[in-house]
């Protein structure tokens, strides 16, 4: 099993669970291997940066397989896939809302077409054991670059979890990742016992960005977590003077699943995610 974290270096519990899990995990119980790299992007983590390595201004989470001939990210991507992901026959890769994003706890599997893959990916993320999971139908190909998606593609079940966020080291989303991890090896037999059960998990077919078509101050009018429907106003974008530019509305009708938790904003940027069934 590979276990990433700090693909996106700013996301601190999965790194910190990451760490503590390696730590704790006693070997003579583990049924496998496990390959750990709790931080994937250093240059990003000690300068504090968000979402992309500041060597090249590349996000690695759509850089991979990578390209041993590109960019620092490019190969950073390309020698974690060729020597690590490649060999697993499993990956987990631990994520959470980075510095400017707050999210519901959430576990995702990307449909790839591959039968196999999916059913095994799609077990996983509801082994991990989050409220809710995001089961994405294949319609084409994953989004290109993923961990998830790469893994696919290389026959390799892959899910992306996602607890924390804004750029704190919380322990109750740390923990969630740690069960989550025990979760993931019980289920894969690679380690003793039965995955703990997690009542009422809620399932989404989808997850639907939401994007300002207007810089300026963003202004959020639901919570996360809340029921909407499409066309439903959910937020507004302010100028600096605070007149109202742009008013937002739901994409689809779902749940809430992460909001944009910075009030800067750029035009096409991201504000949030709305959970289809």
């Amino acid at each position: 099993v590979a276990l990433l974290s700090g693909v996106h270096a700013g996301e601190y519990p999965p790194i910190a669970a990451n760490i503590r899990f390696m730590r704790d995990l006693d070997p003579t119980q583990l049924r496998g291997t496990i390959v750990s790299l709790p931080l994937v992007d250093p240059p990003a983590f000690y300068s504090r940066s968000a979402f992309v390595c500041p060597i090249d201004g590349k996000n690695p989470n759509r850089c991979f397989p990578g390209d041993p001939n590109g960019t620092f990210t490019d190969i950073l991507t390309s020698a974690i896939f060729a020597n690590i992901i490649s060999s697993a026959t499993h990956l987990v890769d631990l994520h959470c809302g980075d510095v400017f994003e707050n999210l519901a706890p959430f576990t995702i599997c990307r449909g790839s077409g591959n039968a196999e893959v999916d059913s095994v990916a799609r077990g996983m993320s509801e082994a991990f054991g989050l409220p809710y999971v995001v089961a994405t139908k294949p319609t084409g190909a994953p989004l290109v670059g993923t961990t998830s998606a790469a893994s696919a593609g290389a026959g390799i079940p892959a899910i992306t979890s996602e607890a924390g966020g804004r750029g704190l080291l919380t322990e109750p989303e740390t923990q969630m990742q740690l069960r989550g991890i025990a979760n993931v090896l019980r289920y894969l037999g690679a380690l003793e016992g039965d995955v703990e059960p997690t009542p009422g998990q809620r399932t989404f077919s989808s997850s639907n960005g939401f994007h300002t078509p207007v810089a300026g101050f963003w202004l959020p009018e639901v919570d996360l977590q809340q029921e909407v429907t499409q066309g439903q106003r959910i937020g507004r974008i302010e100028n600096l003077y605070g007149d109202e530019i742009a008013a937002i509305q739901a994409p689809v009708t779902g749940m809430v699943l992460y909001l944009t938790s910075s009030p800067a904003v750029q035009e096409a940027g991201l504000l949030g995610s709305v959970g289809a069934v």
